[in-house]
């Protein structure tokens, strides 16, 4: 039943419309957020705290138009989104949903290291929280956090997620190792949160 309704919200949901946050735009991912994505995702200080470390604009580019690729494949289970501050149309982050086929989601977010500490974080990871349950459904909502990242654990925390569990020894891609704090939350808690 599970994998029915999420292939019947895939159908649906090909392509993800705009959310707006008071600083900022989370859209899908354009051909012309290449260079501007680059500036921040190839940071030494952003890197530090990702999974999948990209090393230069070129692969920021070829990153990007794996993106295009699966836009409107109504089979996809990843959606990756630039965060564009809503004044000067800049990307100047991102986050990302990944569909589970048992109604949970996994979310992540990243942020151009120039604006670190300013609240656009903490924006990006509730506007991912309202697409996961109100526009996805989904049941849950968990997200992984390197433990040294103390400004994302901090931010899971504040946008309402608990922590449910650490792994010392957690595989997070390119053959590293890290330590990783696993948050989650469910539906009730989310539909219970203040406004």
């Amino acid at each position: 039943m599970a994998e029915t309704h999420r292939l019947l919200l895939m159908l649906t949901l090909p392509t993800l419309a705009a959310i707006e946050t008071p600083n900022l735009v989370l859209r899908e991912i354009m051909e012309d957020d290449c260079a501007e994505m680059a500036c921040f995702m190839t940071q030494q200080r952003y890197q530090k705290y990702i999974a999948h470390r990209m090393k230069d604009a070129n692969e920021v580019k070829l990153f990007v138009a794996r993106q295009l690729a699966a836009q409107g494949d109504v089979r996809r289970n990843v959606f990756h989104l630039a965060a564009e501050e809503r004044h000067s149309s800049e990307v100047v982050g991102d986050g990302f949903l990944i569909c589970h086929q048992d109604d949970s989601l996994e979310i992540g977010w990243g942020l151009h290291p120039a604006l670190w500490q300013v609240g656009f974080g903490t924006e990006i990871g509730r506007a991912l929280l309202g697409i996961g349950f109100e526009r996805f459904k989904a049941k849950s909502i968990s997200c992984k956090v390197m433990r040294n990242n103390v400004a994302s654990l901090r931010l899971a925390r504040r946008i309402g997620m608990k922590q449910k569990a650490a792994r010392e020894d957690y595989p997070v891609g390119q053959g590293r190792f890290e330590q990783v704090d696993i948050f989650a939350m469910s539906a009730e808690t989310y539909f219970d949160l203040p406004y």
